[in-house]
């Protein structure tokens, strides 16, 4: 990473944190882009830069994630179990939210609970890395989405363990890790096969 790379990084980052900072302390909706801008002392155009939206600023991660999402999806073999694909997928997710502070990840959540616009935003996101899959499993199978049911199915439930064992990890704590394998045991235990 250049010298300038590594100058932007900081500035982003820097503008990330203030956000959070403020949001935390007054609340999603009682925190203007200016203010967020003049507590990490750079101009409202510098932040517009780097983020398009306020809503922005609490998802960061959302760009990059679907990016490393994309790469990693494309360079699963060909022929592959959907089970496989989707442990293959959910490993860096964990890694990414896990590594993250509890308390720090707690605060992101009730942000999250108390604003319609976050909500939703936080359903986009959900949403479109289940469409990351649902696409790549189809290519797998050799089917369209929406013609058979298994590349929708298969990301749904793949996602859901993911965000299951997530919301269980706020509440309880623990490993992250830890709690989606006990979600896919569940899973397991619970419906039969399918096609029986």
């Amino acid at each position: 990473m250049s010298l300038r790379d590594l100058k932007r990084e900081r500035t982003r980052q820097s503008i990330v944190d203030t956000a959070f900072t403020l949001f935390a302390e007054r609340g999603f909706d009682d925190v203007t882009v200016a203010e967020i801008a003049a507590a990490a002392e750079v101009g409202t155009r510098t932040l517009h830069r780097y983020f398009t939206s306020k809503e922005e600023l609490v998802f960061p991660e959302d760009e990059e994630l679907r990016a490393d999402l994309t790469r990693l999806l494309a360079e699963r073999p060909a022929g592959e179990r959907p089970e496989t694909t989707l442990a293959v997928v959910i490993a860096p997710l964990v890694g990414r939210f896990g590594s993250e502070n509890l308390v720090k990840a707690r605060t992101r959540d009730e942000l999250i609970a108390s604003s319609p616009a976050l909500l939703a935003r936080d359903l986009a996101k959900q949403a479109a890395v289940e469409h990351l899959v649902e696409h790549h499993l189809a290519r797998q199978l050799g089917v369209a989405v929406g013609t058979d049911v298994r590349p929708s199915l298969w990301a749904k439930i793949g996602m859901a363990c993911f965000f299951s064992a997530y919301r269980v990890w706020l509440s309880q704590g623990g490993n992250l890790a830890d709690h989606v394998a006990a979600a896919s045991a569940a899973l397991s235990e619970t419906l039969p096969p399918l096609g029986t």
